[in-house]
């Protein structure tokens, strides 16, 4: 099960609650991530303030996993 995660309009503060689009991609960013390139899912999220509505867009990776050798 997804977690639910804490996110502020980039416009005005206000705050919204967003869920990973599937268990594949737990980690957002307001960036693309370079690391990440390919496997990124952008999702646009309206603010819910009536005098704002500003568009704010995350992008939904999985981050880049680094072994050890040694």
């Amino acid at each position: 099960m997804s977690k639910i995660k804490r996110f502020s309009c980039t416009e005005c503060g206000t705050p919204f609650e967003a869920y990973p689009p599937d268990d594949l991609h737990p980690t957002a960013s307001l960036e693309s991530p370079k690391e990440a390139e390919g496997n990124v899912v952008k999702m646009t999220y309206d603010c819910q303030n009536p005098d704002c509505r500003h568009p704010t867009v995350l992008y939904w990776y999985r981050p880049k996993m680094h072994i050890a050798v040694g």
